[in-house]
């Protein structure tokens, strides 16, 4: 009887030491993801945390059906797909927290779960492998938005490095949180970003640490793995004016322009910061932001950037394509000969649908202005021209028919790209479009449509959905 009740008093001891280890390693975890972005040297943790730590799913459970935080919630359902995939559960896991690739569709911790998960059924993919592999982007490139700066899209890299309204250019590009993100290239956690929408990652373009230590051009930064960069951006985005003659559904709600004394913010910002970066630069983006013809920004900014006074810089123009009319283009010699790439935001092949999508849009008056553009490409007046195609549930079966319409107004391209939540949706509405993600109603028929020939064309540009669209005949 004694030694019964020795062991029964053993056991007990043991749970509760066993349910206390069990909280420590969760809170650890836990304090580890409260920064909110992505920690793969910690999702590789998590087989030896559990063996080490068998209560920890059962404590996990127990403290996520009693958290109050709906983001702490998310995390300890993170750590419980982690935990399946820990006991041989991956495609388990996986489809257990897909839905949140829609309703937390840029958290870039979520993102990079799911995109683990995704490795290990997927382990000889070689865009699972990050290490040893450096995307120079955060090394190259700034992107200016109304109220922070980024060091890549800010859907693919949303932490800002400072706001270049207030902050030196100097310190927004070389501070403190610019060298935690090109570290994080370096180290190939790549944790600051959204791995699964991010194109590049999905097609697998970076180089490898060897081959930019053998480059001239970058060998001084990679050899000591340095984060300071000696120079300026070489390429920037300028998308800090949401002003647009349209109001898209995918980034808006109403139509906007910039009042006068955000004007006057941009200008002076235009005047002590952008055009002394621009002086160095090789190429200006405008812009993502709204569209560069409808901005008095942008529309100074492009007069004053002359071949006389920035001779080596080349344009990449985002437009929605209703106000770029051969009036227009004339308006502009500052553009003539200089632009590297025109890309004209479509959505649509059909005037109906465009017309949803493009809110105060003219249908007749984009093809016209589409085929303005083609005849400026095959006059060699500009290097480049596509049509950018953001999916939803809308406009997927047009895709192939949106193919067919770049090659009859002479476009060299074609970008399809999952529509984002800028904000603009509510998690619901966002999953409700966002018809590319596994569990959606329409998904099996989005698949259908992915599948037309058409989008095996080599116009096709598939981006962020080069899983459904990389395949070519």
């Amino acid at each position: 009887m004694f030694i019964q009740e020795e062991a029964i008093g053993s056991a007990q001891v043991s749970i509760v030491d066993g349910a206390s280890a069990a909280h420590q390693a969760i809170d650890l975890m836990l304090s580890v993801m409260s920064d909110g972005l992505d920690h793969p040297e910690l999702w590789s943790l998590v087989p030896s945390i559990l063996s080490e730590n068998p209560l920890v799913v059962e404590t996990l459970l127990q403290r996520s059906s009693m958290e109050p935080s709906p983001p702490v919630r998310v995390q300890m359902q993170l750590l419980l797909g982690l935990c399946t995939a820990a006991a041989g559960g991956s495609q388990d896991a996986l489809s257990a927290l897909m839905p949140l690739c829609a309703t937390e569709s840029q958290n870039v911790q979520v993102q990079g779960v799911i995109f683990r998960l995704e490795g290990l059924l997927d382990p000889g993919n070689s865009k699972y492998q990050l290490t040893g592999r450096v995307c120079m982007n955060p090394f190259i490139e700034l992107d200016v938005l109304e109220n922070s700066t980024h060091l890549c899209c800010a859907s693919w890299l949303p932490t800002s490095t400072g706001d270049l309204s207030y902050v030196p250019w100097q310190d927004v590009w070389n501070g403190d949180t610019a060298q935690a993100i090109r570290g994080s290239m370096l180290d190939g956690s790549y944790r600051f970003c959204n791995k699964r929408t991010c194109p590049s990652i999905q097609s697998s373009q970076f180089p490898t640490i060897e081959e930019l230590e053998a480059d001239p051009k970058w060998s001084e930064i990679i050899r000591p793995r340095a984060t300071t960069m000696p120079r300026g951006p070489e390429m920037l985005n300028l998308s800090y004016d949401r002003t647009c003659n349209l109001s898209c559904p995918s980034c808006r709600t109403e139509r906007y322009a910039a009042d006068d004394a955000t004007r006057a913010r941009f200008d002076t910002m235009q005047e002590r910061q952008i055009l002394p970066l621009l002086k160095n630069a090789k190429t200006v983006f405008v812009t993502g932001s709204g569209d560069p013809f409808a901005s008095k920004n942008f529309r100074r900014l492009m007069t004053q950037l002359d071949a006389g006074g920035y001779p080596d810089l080349k344009f990449i123009i985002m437009t929605n394509g209703m106000l770029f009319t051969p009036r227009q283009w004339e308006a502009f010699p500052s553009l003539h000969r200089r632009v590297e790439s025109l890309r004209i935001s479509l959505d649509a092949a059909t005037g109906p649908t465009h017309e949803l999508l493009r809110r105060g849009a003219r249908w007749s008056v984009m093809v016209e202005n589409l085929r303005f553009a083609g005849q400026l490409l095959a006059e060699g007046l500009i290097e480049d021209f596509s049509l950018s195609f953001t999916v939803q549930q809308e406009n997927f079966r047009e895709m192939g028919d949106a193919v067919e319409l770049a090659r009859e107004v002479g476009a060299a391209g074609i970008y399809f790209g999952q529509i984002t939540n800028w904000g603009t949706f509510t998690p619901v509405e966002y999953e409700r479009k966002a018809v590319f993600v596994p569990g959606h109603r329409e998904h099996e028929a989005f698949l259908e449509a992915a599948r037309d020939p058409r989008l095996r064309d080599d116009l096709v540009l598939p981006s962020d959905l080069a899983e459904f669209l990389e395949q070519r005949v």
